[in-house]
């Protein structure tokens, strides 16, 4: 389907809202929002969406952009001389609304005081996630791009598990393997990847550092790609690298890295099994953190389960304690436990989950058993 019906059909299903919040129009100020509702995938820029209109308001950086990829959407281009509140001002008032709706969660405190001054006859509604939930259930075409994205993703680790060398930097390896993301069709990582030897795993986002990953036993890899359609994958491997280790303790190192790593898979296991529609995402994190509990390292999971992944790395929905959003088909997330331990490292395991009509599907495809994360 032509993706421009799609952004039209996103917007009728936001304009239906409308008369359920009682305002005349909503003020769209989120980037992925914006782009999720008119296929438009510039910044600085927002969206008024009302009963009878719909108009986009931005910059002449985004003229041509905007033609390409929003035909058919009024438009309001800001001169050099005037705010973008100023035009957003001008936008409103063109369709003569009264009350307006706008993302709370979004808009600063700053741009709101301004947009009350510009329009001291409207009343503002702050509303929350209107557009987000929406987004929580892909649609098909979302879903292709979710694989497309993993697919880049996964080519480039399994190139760069070939050519891992133990004199490489932990900053070498993010380094080449965004490179290799890049190559495969990447527009480019979904966020700036995680590689963390030995010790350094324990943090749950270790920053790439110096570190010789030859010098320690286990590699930590946290990586995604950002596919030309905006659409994000977001996986994490762990990799044995005992055999080209320079450690000392070989056999019980690896011992507890086999045994720590079979408590992540397990716990991973008994969420995906729980997953299934009308479910509670906490009921998911529940299935998983009461396993590791029950291991032994309950104080050492101190993260969500997962979080929608889509147009942004982090959406929703969230699995995590407390969250009561009921799983829907269509619905795309993570999952990745962990267990970090100062003073040794950390272990995590994350895929990239499809809620489906009966259950959950595996988007992601790279072995989770160590054994074949073994790297010689």
């Amino acid at each position: 389907m032509n993706p421009h019906i799609h952004a039209n059909a996103r917007r009728d299903r936001l304009r239906a809202k409308l008369a359920q919040d009682g305002v005349d129009a909503y003020l769209i100020s989120g980037v992925a929002n914006v782009t999720y509702l008119t296929g438009f995938k510039g910044e600085a820029s927002h969206l008024v969406v009302s009963k009878n209109k719909d108009i986009l308001v931005s910059d002449a950086r985004f003229t041509e952009q905007i033609k390409n990829e929003c035909p058919g959407l009024e438009a309001i281009i800001r001169p050099p001389t005037k705010k973008t509140l100023d035009m957003v001002a001008e936008a409103i008032r063109s369709i003569k609304a009264l009350s307006i709706g706008f993302e709370c969660q979004v808009l600063t405190v700053s741009d709101f005081e301004s947009l009350k001054e510009l329009l001291p006859e409207c009343s503002w509604l702050a509303t929350r996630e209107r557009v987000e939930t929406q987004r929580m259930v892909k649609e098909p075409i979302e879903i292709e791009a979710i694989r497309a994205a993993i697919q880049m993703a996964q080519d480039a680790f399994v190139s760069l598990n070939k050519s891992l060398m133990p004199s490489q930097t932990e900053k070498n390896v993010a380094d080449e393997l965004e490179r290799l993301m890049r190559s495969m069709g990447a527009q480019c990582a979904a966020f700036p990847i995680i590689v963390a030897a030995g010790l350094n795993a324990a943090l749950p986002h270790a920053i790439p550092s110096q570190h010789c990953i030859g010098n320690e036993s286990l590699l930590l890899v946290d990586w995604g790609a950002s596919s030309p359609s905006g659409y994000k994958s977001d996986l994490t491997r762990v990799l044995d690298t005992h055999n080209f280790s320079k450690t000392s303790g070989q056999v019980e190192s690896k011992d507890k890295l086999r045994k720590i790593y079979s408590v992540v898979q397990k716990a991973q296991k008994a969420a995906f099994d729980a997953i299934k529609p009308g479910v509670k995402a906490l009921d998911v994190d529940r299935a998983a953190r009461q396993l590791i509990a029950e291991a032994g390292f309950g104080e050492y999971f101190g993260h969500g389960l997962g979080h929608g992944i889509g147009l942004q790395i982090h959406e929703a929905p969230w699995l995590r304690p407390g969250s009561e959003t009921v799983l829907e088909p269509g619905m795309v997330f993570t999952l990745e436990p962990g267990i970090y331990l100062p003073g040794w490292g950390g272990v995590r395991i994350e895929d990239n989950i499809l809620v489906t009509s009966s259950g959950a599907q595996y988007l992601t495809g790279i072995s989770r058993e160590l054994d074949d994360n073994i790297i010689a």
